[in-house]
């Protein structure tokens, strides 16, 4: 006996009377049960009460079992179907398997026990179908759901990125307007050729330029770090040297990183403590006479290059850097050189000789730098800078670029 409180509908269509009183008797206790004695009785019922399990007999005029489970397929698909049948036809059997989609078929006389646990499975059978179908939609509402707050979501981060992505191109804009402007450049420097590529959309690397007492002061300097702190960083330097050149007198290379570097440690508050952040900058800053022929160079860890005579010099800067250092009281030294007709300098950033890169996935290195210099140097200047660039995108081939990049090459010509 079903102990629900709710019993389950089912629906026995018999054409003879008395099979459907024993059936009604047998189980009404059991079910909720629904009698026809046609296919038309029986489609009537099924559109005035929820049906969950079908009995039919095969055997009928007008309309067979058969005939009615597959006619309402279409608009009871998960309703369960099965088959009365008395006599051994295998060929019904087969139709009411491929063309009613029967669950079950039974066949006359029916034991009570056995049709009884047919009818509970094929019920529970279409309980799970009724649980699957809920699950399926929840799953599919879920799925909407969530794609909607996906797109939601992947619109405000896209939003958030052009935001972040617009002011980070505004700072570069303002950062290449305290860069020295090609007609400077044009003016102050016989001949020249910068490659300038930033890793990000702004740069740690900057140059600077300016003129003062018929000097001409060059340099070019790595910040801390790339991107925006980078960024901010270069434009520090920037205002710093062009106060330092405004306010000094006599023009020494070494005097104006020692100043740069006080400017810089105090802006940053550093007080050397163990576990407060070294930030700074390196730099190779050069102080020229183009009418005495005469070169001033001071560097914190970046060199520079002279090329003469297809012989590469190296001038090295001192091992410590424009920021907090043990020893700040140490000055920067200055190194004092004639230069010649036809003479090279380099000055450059350590981005590129750190790129990974080649076979092996290895760093560019000074040595491979310095051989490339010296193989391109007396080329037209224009097209060192396309050398030097075609050279470092083929080194580092599809592994991203680590750092900035800045090269600087001033050939010394008659005036």
């Amino acid at each position: 006996m079903n102990t629900n409180k709710t019993l389950l509908p089912i629906l026995y269509i018999d054409d003879e009377e008395d099979n459907l009183t024993v059936f009604y008797s047998t189980f009404r206790r059991n079910y909720k049960v629904h009698l026809a004695t046609s296919g038309q009785e029986g489609l009537e019922i099924m559109k005035k009460h929820k049906v969950h399990l079908v009995i039919a007999d095969q055997r009928m005029p007008k309309m067979t079992g058969i005939e009615f489970l597959e006619k309402i397929i279409p608009e009871y698909p998960d309703c369960i179907r099965m088959i009365l049948t008395g006599y051994s036809d295998v060929e019904a059997i087969i139709q009411a398997i491929n063309k009613g989609r029967v669950y079950r078929y039974v066949t006359k006389p029916w034991a009570k026990d056995d049709l009884k646990i047919n009818i509970d499975h094929a019920l529970e059978t279409f309980n799970l179908k009724q649980q699957n179908r809920k699950l399926f939609a929840d799953l599919k509402e879920a799925n909407l759901t969530l794609e909607k707050k996906v797109i939601e979501r992947t619109k405000k981060i896209e939003y958030q990125r052009r935001e972040i992505t617009d002011s980070i191109q505004y700072a570069s804009r303002i950062q290449s307007a305290l860069l020295p402007p090609d007609e400077e450049l044009d003016m102050l420097l016989p001949s020249y050729f910068i490659l300038n590529k930033p890793r990000d959309i702004v740069s740690g690397d900057y140059y600077w330029l300016a003129r003062k007492d018929n000097k001409v002061v060059v340099a070019v300097a790595d910040c801390t770090g790339h991107g925006v702190p980078g960024a901010f960083m270069s434009i520090l330097g920037v205002t710093y040297l062009n106060e330092i050149l405004n306010q000094t007198s006599a023009i020494r290379a070494n005097e104006i990183l020692n100043q740069l570097r006080g400017q810089v440690i105090k802006s940053l508050h550093q007080t050397g403590k163990a576990d407060e952040a070294r930030d700074g900058m390196e730099i190779a800053l050069c102080v020229i006479d183009f009418k005495k022929k005469k070169l001033q160079y001071s560097g914190a860890f970046r060199p520079l290059y002279l090329i003469r005579d297809n012989e590469l010099k190296e001038f090295e800067g001192d091992s410590m850097p424009i920021g907090i250092y043990n020893d700040e009281e140490l000055s920067f030294r200055n190194e004092e050189l004639n230069f010649k007709e036809n003479d090279i300098i380099y000055m450059f950033s350590d981005g590129y000789v750190d790129q990974l890169g080649g076979a092996d996935r290895k760093t560019f290195k000074s040595r491979k730098f310095k051989q490339l210099l010296i193989n391109i140097h007396q080329k037209p200047l224009d097209e060192q800078r396309g050398i030097l660039e075609q050279e470092f995108e083929k080194w580092r081939r599809d592994i991203e670029q680590i750092d900035d990049i800045l090269v600087m090459g001033i050939r010394f010509t008659k005036s």
